[in-house]
């Protein structure tokens, strides 16, 4: 998972900065005569580069993400778990007054973990509507995941009143909503 781009799931507004959604990796100029060494790398696309490809998939549909679903737009915003041992964060986005409630859940780990119990604020089905594995050259055929779904049952945990147990890919963000 780009670390640089799980922002777009916080509640501040997101930047991206210049060639940011393709892995650009020097400073940007607009000095095409007096450095021309510092423009961006369009030509990665053009030609094909899959790395950079995969790259602005993930970061075009995690933008789309975000306006899909309002929670991730809501200024409801709260840390429900942080494990510094297991490299897990998962945090809490939701409209304040309307719901629309978004379980994001960070995995910093380089390894997957199976049966990662984590709390969830409400039960019953929640849609796995986003697992950055699957960008791992795209198509990933060995994406580590939920089967697109999980159940939250009534197991309070994280003080929630329930929670499920997950796949956690190896540095992974992963989102959950209704």
């Amino acid at each position: 998972m780009p670390a640089s781009l799980d922002h777009i799931t916080a509640s501040e507004i997101p930047m991206l900065f210049m060639g940011q959604e393709f892995l650009e990796d020097k400073q940007w100029s607009d000095d095409d005569s007096g450095h021309p060494e510092l423009r961006l790398h369009w030509q990665g696309l053009e030609q094909g580069d899959k790395q950079l490809a995969d790259h602005l998939r993930f970061t075009r549909e995690l933008i789309a993400l975000r306006w899909q679903y309002p929670g991730l737009r809501g200024e409801g915003f709260r840390v429900t778990h942080c494990d510094d041992t297991d490299r897990v964060l998962v945090f809490q986005r939701w409209v304040p007054g309307a719901g629309d409630d978004v379980l994001v859940v960070v995995g910093f780990a380089n390894f997957t973990r199976t049966g990662y119990r984590v709390g969830f604020p409400g039960g019953g089905t929640w849609r796995e509507v986003f697992n950055s594995d699957v960008y791992e050259n795209w198509v990933n055929p060995n994406v580590a995941g939920n089967g697109g779904q999980i159940f939250a049952e009534p197991q309070p945990l994280h003080e929630f009143t329930h929670s499920a147990a997950l796949v956690l890919p190896a540095n992974a963000l992963l989102v959950f909503a209704r």
